[in-house]
């Protein structure tokens, strides 16, 4: 007997959670540099991270492979983050050339958080070096609440 491919509709259907998902891509997925096979694998790629509390700061790492620096963008809100990239790949075909068979990479890399507490954009950094992006994001220090004195 035949086992049907299910496709993520049918999942969907059967009342499967992404949760659920997620947990069996983590442990039994596909590579991500391998091909995509029945066209099922996800355009949006959630970006693998670490955040460290260094007391003052925190310390991001987030694993984002085949991006250039220029397709980042980080931006910060209060205690929240977003981070988004895009990379793509084409094979270079010179003059006199034919191109017979290729396989491009895509992937769309996206991780939205809300840090403990609120960090400030002066004094951060953000590193990006062998498709591993640091961010060290200082905390924003509180202004002690002043008492008007009344006349």
């Amino acid at each position: 007997m035949k086992t049907p491919h299910v496709t993520p509709r049918r999942r969907e259907l059967m009342g499967m959670s992404s949760m659920f998902d997620d947990f069996l891509n983590d442990m039994w997925g596909m590579p991500e540099w391998l091909p995509a096979r029945y066209g099922d694998m996800p355009a949006l790629t959630r970006a693998r991270m670490d955040v460290i509390d260094k007391g003052d700061r925190f310390m991001v790492t987030v694993d984002m492979p085949g991006v250039k620096k220029e397709d980042i963008n980080v931006s910060i809100d209060g205690p929240r983050v977003a981070i988004t990239a895009e990379s793509t790949t084409e094979t270079p075909v010179k003059e006199g050339e034919k191109l017979l068979y290729t396989e491009r990479h895509a992937a769309s890399y996206a991780r939205s958080f809300e840090l403990p507490a609120e960090v400030t954009e002066t004094g951060a950094d953000a590193v990006f070096e062998d498709g591993v992006l640091k961010l060290t994001l200082p905390k924003r220090v509180a202004t002690p609440t002043k008492r008007l004195e009344i006349h």
